[in-house]
């Protein structure tokens, strides 16, 4: 059995009840009492260019058009070490709303993301790789497999208090 994290645009959560669903969470942190304004879904570019920016490594479950994935989410260097030091290993990578990307598709730098699964993540990648995500695409909700935890990161958010909340 695996540990899964979803992370996706809170405005594309409350389009599709996903935000009254999170309020129902056994624990949840940041959520609004008002949905956002609707925005642009982040591009692949967007994402790969956050997982870059935060540092994190990982295993993308994803091929993009002619486009080196492993130059913006390369691999675990020392899976022996990496959980049991922080690291920033954020597991099996796959995006959801890409057309064919779950298929085994080559995705488009410029397709919409829907959400960012991770299977088996460090709880501390998704934190920054959210946290640096969320500077592009706006608040983001992350949920577990379980549906127990419902956490919210926004712009601007300061990462030293939210790793004070980080339930994973």
């Amino acid at each position: 059995m695996g540990w899964f994290l979803v992370v996706t645009p809170l405005h594309q959560a409350a389009e599709n009840g996903g935000l009254e669903w999170a309020a129902g969470a056994e624990s949840s942190f940041g959520l609004p009492e008002e949905p956002p304004p609707v925005r642009q879904l982040p591009t692949v570019e967007q994402v790969l260019s956050a997982f870059r920016e935060a540092g994190c490594h990982g295993t993308p479950w994803f091929q993009v058009t002619g486009h080196e994935v492993t130059a913006d989410l390369p691999g675990c260097p020392n899976p022996a070490r990496c959980a049991s030091m922080g690291g920033l290993d954020l597991g099996e990578v796959t995006l959801g709303g890409v057309d064919g990307a779950t298929r085994g598709e080559p995705a488009a730098l410029n397709q919409a993301v829907t959400h960012i699964g991770f299977r088996k993540p460090s709880g501390l990648a998704v934190l920054a790789a959210s946290v640096a995500l969320a500077s592009q695409a706006g608040p983001l909700l992350l949920l577990d497999d379980s549906g127990s935890c419902a956490f919210v990161v926004s712009p601007g958010d300061d990462p030293t208090n939210l790793a004070k909340h980080w339930p994973w």
